[in-house]
């Protein structure tokens, strides 16, 4: 039979190899929202959200209608405030019916960047980085 005291020094261990391996891990990664906005004849205001984390590919799809649209990409590390985005829209109503637009924007937070093949009035995309803010909080 285990004695009190041998379980007492048992649990005293097991509190502190917990204590450093919390102590030891790797921060959760910080997560924004992403806002991609369409503005196009076949998606008129049509907004897309997603929640991304720097140096990890997302992909989201969305349908409006008899359109399927995605986005995809990596947002990088902030540099001089800008954070980096790698960002590939795609609008499809069929396999003949499509477009796709890619580029790399430098997006400030809280800010609008525009970005098309024929950034306009008519066809644009608008993307906004924002923090993520946590929907659940704390009582």
């Amino acid at each position: 039979m285990v004695n009190v005291k041998t379980r007492v020094h048992q649990f005293l261990l097991l509190a502190v190899m917990l204590s450093v391996v919390a102590c030891g891990a790797q921060p959760v990664a910080e997560s924004f929202d992403l806002e991609i906005t369409l503005i196009t004849p076949w998606n008129r205001d049509f907004t897309m959200l997603t929640t991304v984390r720097i140096g990890q590919p997302f992909e989201l799809t969305a349908t409006n209608g008899a359109m399927t649209n995605r986005a995809s990409g990596t947002l990088h590390a902030a540099v001089n405030g800008a954070y980096s985005l790698d960002l590939t829209v795609s609008e499809r109503a069929s396999e003949a019916s499509k477009i796709i637009d890619s580029g790399t924007l430098n997006l400030e937070l809280g800010k609008t960047c525009g970005f098309g093949p024929v950034s306009s009035f008519v066809h644009a995309h608008q993307v906004t980085l924002r923090r993520h803010e946590s929907h659940f909080k704390p009582k």
